[in-house]
């Protein structure tokens, strides 16, 4: 018996070992939502200069996480991929009205080719998302190729007829390819009498919702409401231009000389004037925000015309500039505490309190210009101090309409927010220039405005921060648009599909209850270029579908613990441990031990007992026999 009861810690020691194990993988135990895969399809090039299709596996895991997007390859994957991969995952979330922070998405490719490179995998990057975030599988005789632009369009991409005729190898039997691809790339009659032959028939498509359909036989494309709902748009529309109109009315009456001698200061004054005539009749349209827009130039305008006559009056003109630097800086210390601390908002109303405190950070910026400029151009310094004046007043403007209180609103709220707009818009960013656009100008300002987002972030000035981002994706979704109007001037086919991408971002914030004030005045300005300016057009359309995402997204702010990665992470193929499993093995291994133990150790004591019984038979036989002989 002594055996057993010292062998019984040593099997509880193992088992609770076991026990421990599994309990501890189950904490650390990720949620995972789903799988998806699918071919997708490259080129690669033979010694003589043939190019020809090579067939690979794109699969995807997605799990409970924090919106990171990662992409491991064999072989090894170029940094256009990486990039397109997490555009990609974005366009998923906002066609499928998911929030990409609840998640992490693991794409693989596995492909023969020396190295997997290109953007024309970004479709299917899609496709696998969404498959996984709606549940919905993906039909493995279907395969594609084709980029994912902002807007949910399908993207250019070369070498289709090679792609398909290896499609067509693989025992695909529906291929999908760009709609709008240009005729030297476009499918030849070589290629789809190949196809033909193989069983496979070639399908041209415009849009991911026409690819997904395809993949999974559900039509989930929105159906667009072009008749926005704008009752509490219109109403703070309207009392943001009441409020400009009586502030810019206050200043060109505060002008000394309205008609100066000053040839500069009367180009101002009257570019003014010009101005101030189209707003009342836009007001009376009930263009509330495009009249306000109008009335901030003329604004500027008339400031500076106010603040040069001041100058020309000034027997020190730099210590009369010192003067209105110092005291303009005072103001808008006064103005950011009033916004911050004296407006009460909601969910609908947040991004008001937002884009305040934005015109408040752009006040600074120029106000700090002025400031440089002071001691070597005192005519710039004017300028830069005009316009500081002009954002800092149309700051309380935003807010105007917006119920007075105590407001205990806190800035650093911010920081993770402002964290994942500063990595989403590295990510289109980097795309766009993966993308070789020539327009340097754009470029340029993309990158400007990048810069400027970092800065801010790293200030602390996160609300700025975020919206120096929300420019670089606008940017960075406009360049997309223009490079396929270059490739195959889709002029038409590009604006249609900006227009109705911006009008379908608008329609699921008013289905969540939001009114996205910025999206939509972007919207409605940019519609005054329709048939002007290609340019302006898709700019504020671009601009559109960023603001107004941002903006139905702010009522999920406070939920974003994100920590951004700014480069995806190029991985070996995993060997997955799963700690679960191995917890729950060990803890089987520990029950047989001990019941195994246990069954020897009773096996043991009937022999013993038996051995006993039988010695202890013996000896009573022997006493017997003693007795017997006495």
């Amino acid at each position: 018996m002594k055996l057993i009861y010292a062998s019984i810690p040593l099997l509880a020691l193992i088992f609770l070992s076991a026990f421990a194990l599994v309990h501890a993988s189950s904490l650390q135990h990720v949620d995972e939502l789903g799988n998806a895969s699918l071919y997708i399809f490259g080129v690669s090039t033979l010694p003589n200069g043939t190019v020809y299709g090579v067939p690979a596996t794109l699969s995807l895991t997605v799990t409970n996480g924090t919106g990171q997007v990662f992409l491991g390859s064999t072989p090894l994957t170029e940094t256009d991929t990486q990039a397109q991969a997490v555009l990609s995952t974005l366009v998923a979330c906002k066609l499928v009205n998911a929030n990409c922070n609840d998640y992490n998405f693991y794409f693989y490719i596995t492909s023969s080719s020396a190295e997997v490179g290109g953007p024309s995998a970004g479709a299917a990057f899609a496709i696998a998302a969404m498959s996984v975030l709606t549940g919905k599988p993906l039909n493995q005789g279907i395969a594609m190729t084709g980029t994912a632009n902002p807007d949910g369009s399908i993207g250019i991409v070369g070498d289709v007829a090679q792609k398909s005729e290896a499609a067509a190898g693989q025992g695909i039997k529906v291929f999908l390819y760009p709609s709008d691809e240009p005729s030297v790339d476009n499918m030849t009659p070589a290629a789809l009498a190949y196809d033909e032959n193989l069983g496979m028939i070639a399908v041209p498509i415009s849009s991911v919702y026409q690819a997904y359909q395809y993949f999974t036989g559900y039509n989930i494309t929105p159906v667009i409401n072009h008749t926005i709902y704008t009752p509490l748009y219109n109403q703070v529309m309207n009392s943001t231009y009441q409020e400009f109109s009586a502030y810019q009315q206050s200043v060109y009456n505060s002008l000394p000389e309205k008609t100066s001698t000053n040839s500069t200061i009367s180009s101002y004054i009257n570019q003014a004037e010009i101005l101030i005539q189209n707003e009342s009749t836009l007001a009376a349209q009930g263009n509330y925000y495009v009249a306000a827009s109008y009335m901030v130039t003329s604004a500027m305008y008339l400031v500076v015309a106010k603040t040069l006559e001041g100058l020309s009056a000034s027997s020190d003109p730099s210590g009369f500039m010192s003067w209105l630097i110092s005291s303009e800086n005072a103001s808008i210390g006064a103005t950011y505490n009033q916004v911050t601390k004296t407006y009460l908002t909601n969910d609908s109303t947040i991004d008001l309190k937002l884009i305040a405190i934005d015109r408040l950070a752009e006040a600074s910026a120029d106000l700090n210009s002025s400031e440089a400029s002071l001691s070597s151009d005192l005519i710039s310094s004017a300028i830069n101090y005009s316009f500081a004046e002009v954002r800092r007043a149309s700051a309380l403007f935003w807010v105007a309409s917006l119920p007075v209180g105590s407001s205990n609103f806190s800035e650093s709220s911010y920081s993770n927010l402002s964290n994942y707009y500063l990595y989403r818009a590295s990510s289109f960013i980097n795309y766009a220039e993966l993308l070789g656009i020539n327009d340097s100008v754009q470029l340029d300002g993309m990158r400007s405005s990048f810069g400027q987002a970092e800065t801010y972030q790293n200030n602390g000035h996160y609300i700025a921060s975020i919206f120096d981002s929300l420019g670089t994706i606008a940017t960075a979704d406009q360049l997309i648009e223009e490079n396929s109007i270059s490739v195959n001037n889709s002029v038409y086919t590009v604006e249609n599909q900006m227009f109705l991408s911006a009008l379908r971002e608008i329609n699921s914030a008013e289905k969540a209850g939001i009114t996205p004030f910025l999206g939509i005045s972007y919207y409605q300005y940019g519609k005054n270029f329709e048939n002007t300016s290609v340019i302006d057009y898709l700019d504020f359309e671009a601009s559109s579908m960023a603001y107004t995402s941002f903006e139905t997204g702010l009522a999920n702010a406070s939920s974003l613990p994100f920590t951004p990665v700014l480069q995806p992470v190029s991985l070996p193929s995993p060997i997955n441990v799963d700690w679960e499993i191995v917890g729950y093995a060990a803890l089987g291994f520990a029950i047989g031990v001990l019941v195994g133990g246990l069954f020897y150790e009773y096996k043991l004591f009937k022999l013993v007992r038996k051995n006993a019984l039988s010695r202890l038979e013996k000896v009573r036989h022997r006493h017997k026999a003693h007795k017997k002989r006495r």
